[in-house]
């Protein structure tokens, strides 16, 4: 055994430090089951025996993922007991012992998945996409649109062209009038170049989403994101087969096994992946490689998350080339941006970085005005 593996071997975490991670937006968002005024989100740092740190976040909509950041908190102190003094470069390993320990509580194990996987590329000297196996290539992401006054909703987006995007994302669900409006306006001011995409957040029945879709179909619509409850694949099977929009899953999808279920009753072309949905990047990769099996293009989503979690959530992207479509925009809506490296999004183009690991982590002088969580 060379020295680089005995001391991959020897590697333990020693400790994972959990910090309070409150980021305050620029404006309310709101979508049709939930809105916010701050990222709760929760910052992870995992620390290991050859000082090799990892980081990684987690972001919930608690109307989404049924967590809050005082949930985390509680389920990241129930993690830490169990990991500790493990080798975090066994990835498969560490990630099962916390699903059957946790069965749920996805957003708090993506982040701790997230500082696995820092640590492991970090340790093999490659960025995180080379590590997953992925390489370089083109990550156009769009903007988003909160529900917001339908009157608002052409200068919103004609903002968001002036910073170069050429893909708007706009959030439905509440009012079938408003929703109407807000798009028409949305179009009329932006014209038909620009692509448009649809989120309904579960906001409708299946007759209001085939109503809706009918007709927002004129507007030229990309696709549309859970049109349906998440316990309604019924719905959404039908609004999918009876409208012109294509449907994309994204609350009904949190894990391999909703994957495989999806495909085999045939719900939707379009597949949401998100890291704060699966648990991390160990069990997203296994509903990407379920997706490109099945016929299914994906699309790799976020939450709240900074450009740590978004950072994490693009070397991901990188790694199957069925992920054709992308939505990695929170941080833009944030008003304070705490993180040193990382993405960077210029005229809607994702920029990433080469160091070894994620290449994004938290300043070490915001780190010391956070609260840490024991």
């Amino acid at each position: 055994m060379d020295q680089a593996s005995l001391q991959n071997e020897n590697l333990k975490i020693t400790d994972i430090k959990v910090y309070k991670f409150d980021i305050p937006l620029k404006e309310i968002f709101q979508i049709a089951t939930m809105s916010l005024s701050n990222a709760n989100n929760v910052l992870i740092k995992i620390e290991t025996s050859k000082g090799i740190d990892g980081w990684g976040e987690a972001a919930s909509f608690h109307a989404l993922v049924g967590e809050t950041q005082l949930i985390n908190f509680a389920a990241a102190k129930e993690i830490r007991e169990i990991l500790v003094g493990r080798n975090p470069l066994e990835i498969e390993s560490n990630v099962q012992l916390m699903d059957s320990y946790l069965p749920h509580n996805t957003t708090i194990k993506s982040a701790i998945d997230m500082a696995l996987y820092d640590i492991a590329a970090k340790c093999a000297g490659m960025p995180l996409y080379a590590f997953l196996g992925g390489k370089k290539r083109e990550i156009e992401t769009d903007m988003t649109i909160g529900i917001c006054d339908p009157g608002e909703a052409g200068e919103k987006a004609l903002a968001i062209l002036s910073m170069g995007f050429r893909m708007i994302k706009i959030k439905l669900g509440l009012n079938y009038n408003d929703d109407f409006l807000r798009l028409k306006n949305i179009r009329d001011a932006v014209g038909e170049e620009i692509i448009l995409r649809v989120d309904a957040n579960q906001g409708w029945d299946r007759m209001t989403a085939k109503k809706s879709l009918d007709a927002f179909s004129q507007f030229d619509i990309e696709f549309c994101e859970q049109p349906c409850r998440a316990s309604d694949n019924n719905g959404m099977k039908y609004v999918s087969e009876n409208t012109n929009i294509p449907i994309m899953a994204d609350e009904s999808l949190f894990s391999p096994f909703n994957a495989l279920h999806l495909i085999k009753e045939d719900v939707a072309p379009y597949f949401n992946i998100k890291l704060s949905k699966s648990g991390g990047i160990h069990n997203a990769i296994k509903i990407s490689h379920l997706a490109e099996a099945g016929g299914i293009l994906s699309m790799v989503g976020c939450m709240s998350e900074s450009r740590l979690g978004l950072t994490a959530a693009a070397h991901f992207s990188l790694s199957n080339e069925s992920i054709k479509f992308f939505d990695l925009d929170s941080y833009l809506e944030h008003s304070e941006n705490p993180v040193v490296g990382g993405m960077e999004i210029k005229n809607g183009f994702v920029q990433m970085p080469d160091e070894p690991g994620i290449g994004a982590y938290p300043d070490p002088h915001y780190i010391k005005t956070l609260e840490e969580h024991r």
